[in-house]
């Protein structure tokens, strides 16, 4: 058992103290949105307990100082039904990973719950595209592995041997599993739960939407300055805010894609999209979770809406008052991060009009850039992302 407070008896006073729980396993959270969230919980009179494995850091950065804010627990996802008190109030989680572990704690103890019941659309990216070309919506060509046989998606007809693809689980998050190979040497029946799909290196995009009350609001979307795969490889990638004809066209898809796989709950969701080209046309669903987005998605938020999103889910989760995101239509936020080293190249960027600061995470290193031009945050992250290839 490991604790993040100097003093437990002022955290956790008693037994029968209201707790919050905040279940954490394989997903960190940034430190500003923990910490404004301890204390939420901290202005109702409750006690904040988070119960970790231990696989990953809570946290994924140390903007924010989190000593004394809660106690700390670290065990086995099957022990934590013991350890959570008889008086806990809310069970909540922004991890992918725990949204059934959530509901399922949540039921024993009585506790309602926001993650919603189709959850598994979101989860699950066979089920996930299937629904989605039902409704319509474009996804990659995909060769859909189950244990009951294999199904196509997009429109495939298959891939030849010498094909670049990419393969990945179903149901993985943070680029787990992911790898490109060539058609011809993926065992494709040994797969189990799997997606083969098309390799596709246009732009890559995302969108932030609030799913409330059976609404999807689209909230703002961004573009992948170098595809996510590249940080695998020790290359940089991040994204910044679109502009704002592209982030209609966007908008209008995201509420589409999400009131496809379904609005019950109430919740964040991430919307992530492939493209073969620069046409609208050309983009395709890649995948949607229904949880607030990681990386530095959510100080993107902060810039453009006020809002952390990973604070919304989780305060949404608790039944708290939660600050309504206003978008300023003006505001843009973008972001790089590279895998064990820092980010080299602030000086190419004095002359735009943007802020932007240098530091280290957990992963490497990051820079943040904030402006009032989407086109002059999106061009101070290509000069930083082509300074920090090779």
């Amino acid at each position: 058992m490991s604790t993040n407070s100097s003093n437990r008896g002022d955290v956790l006073s008693s037994a029968d103290r209201a707790t919050v729980v905040l279940l954490q396993a394989r997903q960190g959270l940034g430190s500003v949105g923990v910490a404004e969230f301890a204390a939420a919980v901290a202005a109702t009179g409750a006690g904040l307990l988070v119960l970790r494995t231990g696989e990953v850091p809570l946290v994924r950065d140390g903007d924010v100082a989190l000593d004394g804010m809660f106690e700390e627990r670290i065990a086995e996802i099957a022990d934590w039904s013991s350890l959570i008190p008889a008086a806990a109030t809310a069970i909540v989680t922004n991890d992918e990973y725990l949204l059934d572990v959530a509901p399922l704690l949540c039921g024993e103890r009585g506790l309602t719950t926001t993650i919603p019941v189709s959850r598994e659309h979101y989860r699950n990216k066979g089920i996930m595209r299937g629904l989605l070309e039902s409704a319509g919506i474009a996804v990659a060509e995909s060769l859909i592995v189950t244990a009951e046989g294999i199904e196509t998606a997009g429109g495939c007809t298959g891939f030849g041997d010498d094909e670049l693809v990419v393969v990945k689980p179903t149901a993985e998050a943070n680029l787990r599993g992911i790898r490109i190979e060539r058609f011809g040497d993926v065992e494709v029946a040994a797969l189990g739960d799997g997606l083969v799909e098309r390799l596709l290196t246009g732009p890559q995009y995302h969108s932030e939407v609030l799913v409330l009350n059976g609404v999807a609001t689209h909230l703002f979307s961004g573009r992948y300055i170098r595809s996510l795969l590249d940080l695998t490889k020790g290359g940089p990638s991040g994204s910044a805010r679109v502009d704002a004809e592209t982030e209609e066209w966007l908008a209008a898809l995201a509420v589409r894609a999400c009131t496809a796989l379904g609005l019950d709950g109430a919740f964040t969701a991430h919307v992530e999209y492939l493209s073969s080209g620069d046409d609208p046309a050309d983009v395709v669903v890649s995948e949607i979770c229904a949880r607030a987005s990681g990386g530095e998605v959510p100080f993107q938020s902060r810039v453009i809406t006020g809002v952390d999103l990973e604070l919304l889910n989780l305060s949404i989760q608790a039944g708290f008052a939660w600050p309504e995101p206003k978008v300023e239509a003006a505001a843009s936020a973008g972001w790089l991060w590279r895998v064990g080293r820092p980010i080299d190249g602030a000086e190419r960027i004095g002359d735009l009009a943007v802020e932007a600061s240098f530091d280290r995470i957990t992963l490497g290193g990051r820079a943040r850039v904030r402006g009032e031009s989407a086109d002059e945050v999106m061009a101070a992250l290509e000069v930083l992302a082509g300074a920090n290839e090779g």
